[in-house]
């Protein structure tokens, strides 16, 4: 079998983060109200958190297929699923920052200033899918400590994707790994890094907002 990724790189986002601390401690908080100053943190944290575990876990699920003549492999596939169920946790808990943020019924300015824009991965379409995947990995988690997991039932979030047969090569098949999947749900890549690059976006409007 060959493989191949459909894994899209996300720019971790060092500088704005480190603008929106240095602005945070030393100049001042983006707002007077300390409600909205902890969601945006919150939201700034969970962001870079976020890129992060998803750069992590496309490092390791590569590095299952480079380390695959030992034993390695097995760990390298095991740091990946980890990396990504900790991704949609974070995204999932980001979303939810921004959403009551972005909404807060103290119409403070920082509120306001973020409301002229709504970036896709606030809204249901994509919110829902995600919180529900990441419902999805932690009741999975609390059947298996439960023991409430049937013979053969997948215990984790695993990497996949379609696997055809090779063009040229008889009886081989090429195998593209490009979504997340956990029981019936699944998330692509594609879709994954383009969500993570609009909260990136919004996290350097907040550190601009902040340094204004």
């Amino acid at each position: 079998m060959y493989v191949e990724f459909n894994l899209p790189i996300v720019p971790e986002m060092r500088t704005a983060v480190s603008n929106y601390w240095v602005q945070h401690y030393f100049v001042g908080s983006p707002s007077q109200n300390y409600q909205i100053n902890a969601l945006t943190t919150t939201y700034m944290r969970l962001v870079e958190a976020a890129i992060i575990e998803y750069g992590l876990g496309s490092t390791a699920l590569r590095q299952v297929w480079d380390d695959h003549a030992s034993m390695s492999f097995l760990n390298a596939m095991a740091r990946s699923i980890s990396h990504f169920e900790s991704c949609l946790t974070d995204m999932h808990r980001a979303i939810n920052a921004y959403r009551r943020l972005r909404r807060h019924k103290s119409i403070d300015p920082l509120s306001v200033y973020l409301a002229d824009q709504k970036p896709a991965f606030a809204a249901d379409g994509i919110a829902g899918p995600v919180r529900q995947m990441r419902d999805d990995i932690h009741h999975l988690e609390e059947m298996v400590v439960e023991g409430r997991i049937s013979e053969g039932q997948f215990i984790a979030l695993i990497p996949s994707g379609p696997e055809i047969p090779h063009p040229t090569e008889q009886g081989q098949t090429i195998k593209t790994f490009d979504r997340l999947v956990i029981g019936d749900r699944e998330l692509t890549f594609t879709n994954i890094a383009a969500w993570l690059e609009e909260m990136s976006a919004v996290a350097v409007r907040i550190a601009q907002y902040g340094s204004k």
